[in-house]
């Protein structure tokens, strides 16, 4: 169980690290959307924030009145006026009402000589009521496909649809992300990450099988290596009197131009070292 809960926690961040890669095209025009605001300008504030307080309670008790009712009864004692009091109670009912779920009285009682002058109500601002909410999930399809922003295109496969519409909506998808990708190393970044945002709908199989089969890292019939591969090929092909020849020096190719070494790429294509060593150094001139 603790290694499935240190696997599911390891996803999660790379869902969050995706998400926070593509923060602002991804999300920001979503909640303009949903506040109807325009935002002209923003800053990343550093996103670690201390959970705990070093602070311990003075007092906190879970109490049951006469009438049956249950709350935490939260008392510090102070004897300066602290003007962080508010913000410090505000931390502590944070912790707690996510910890205990149970409503909460906060009382501080002041011990100093002076006028208490420390704030203890919150401003109309200041208060939490809720959040709001988008779903992803409920939003059109199209809106998302219609995009000419790859990193949104891909939000496309986190909405609802038919599942048999599937296949159709994620070839679409990667037809687009390749179209507005405006370079090869800005693809390769988006398909690493569609696969990965992929596992959350359990469609990684399909999403794998339709890259593979689609020339999307590069158009290989116009590439001056495939023309020379091909001939290579053929010439080999011709002379063990199969295509075989052909369709292993092409994957060869492939390989070697995504960096696989020369042993990696041996065994994907079934071809000896030393062969892959001949085509890299006829090709690769």
């Amino acid at each position: 169980m603790k290694n499935k809960k240190v696997d599911n926690n390891r996803k999660g961040n790379i869902y969050d690290r995706i998400f926070k890669e593509n923060a602002r095209e991804l999300f920001l025009p979503l909640v303009e959307k949903k506040l109807g605001i325009t935002i002209i300008a923003y800053e990343a504030i550093p996103e670690k924030i201390q959970k705990t307080t070093e602070r311990e309670t003075d007092f906190l008790y879970k109490v049951k009145t006469k009438k049956g009712k249950i709350f935490l009864l939260h008392i510090e004692f102070q004897n300066k006026n602290d003007p962080e009091m508010l913000r410090r109670m505000s931390e502590y009912h944070g912790l707690f009402h996510r910890k205990y779920n149970l409503p909460i009285h906060h009382v501080v009682i002041y011990l100093g000589k002076r006028k208490p002058t420390m704030r203890n109500q919150m401003r109309e601002e200041e208060l939490f009521r809720g959040f709001d909410l988008i779903s992803v999930y409920d939003m059109d399809t199209k809106e998302f496909l219609s995009s000419q922003v790859p990193s949104v295109i891909m939000l496309a496969l986190l909405t609802k649809f038919e599942v048999e519409k599937t296949e159709t909506i994620l070839r679409f998808l990667l037809s687009n992300i390749k179209k507005y990708a405006k370079q090869e190393k800005d693809l390769k970044k988006y398909l690493e990450q569609l696969l990965i945002l992929s596992r959350i709908r359990n469609l990684e199989k399909i999403t794998e099988k339709i890259i593979d089969d689609m020339p999307i890292t590069y158009d290989v019939e116009k590439d001056g290596l495939y023309k020379k591969g091909l001939l290579k090929g053929i010439e080999q092909g011709e002379k063990k009197g199969t295509m075989k020849g052909v369709e292993q020096t092409l994957l060869a190719i492939k390989c070697l131009k995504e960096g696989k070494t020369i042993q990696e790429t041996a065994i994907l294509t079934e071809l000896t070292q030393k062969k892959v060593r001949e085509i890299k150094k006829q090709v690769f001139k």
